[in-house]
């Protein structure tokens, strides 16, 4: 139960669903590692209509490490309702071509595909305005 990972500029006391140890499960998180991957993930979600919220970055990207938490913590609390899955960008050269394929330019970027196609994107790490955008691609209206 190791930490490896806080947010910064929060105390203690504030602190609870934003940090990650050793042994908490990411597996309600798919972990993609090929573009094969992905398109069997769109694949397999296609009939039954169900939001794919995924999750492009990079390693070493900070934001893109910042965020994760939230995304962790959101799929444990959407698994009924929306797939979330994780790519990283630089894991491997395909991956590379796969993300200028997709017209991923910046990370984080996080894509909407429900029904085999993308729906729309959010590029950021602010947790409000993803969490914001995943009820709207859900069909809940959403006023900022």
């Amino acid at each position: 139960m190791e930490k490896i990972h806080e947010e910064e500029a929060i105390g203690p006391d504030q602190l609870m669903g934003d940090v990650l140890y050793y042994g908490d499960s990411h597996d309600t998180v798919a972990q993609l590692h090929c573009r094969e991957d992905v398109e069997k993930l769109i694949a397999d979600h296609k009939e039954v209509h169900k939001l794919i919220v995924l999750d492009v970055g990079l390693k070493h990207c900070g934001p893109c490490v910042k965020v994760y938490p939230a995304v962790l913590k959101l799929s444990w609390s959407m698994a009924d309702t929306v797939t979330f899955a994780r790519m990283n960008g630089d894991e491997n050269e395909s991956y590379m071509a796969f993300l200028k394929d997709m017209d991923v330019i910046e990370v984080p970027t996080f894509l909407f595909i429900r029904d085999g196609e993308i729906k729309g994107r959010y590029v950021g790490s602010a947790k409000g305005e993803l969490i914001g955008e995943i009820l709207r691609y859900q069909g809940v209206r959403v006023t900022y």
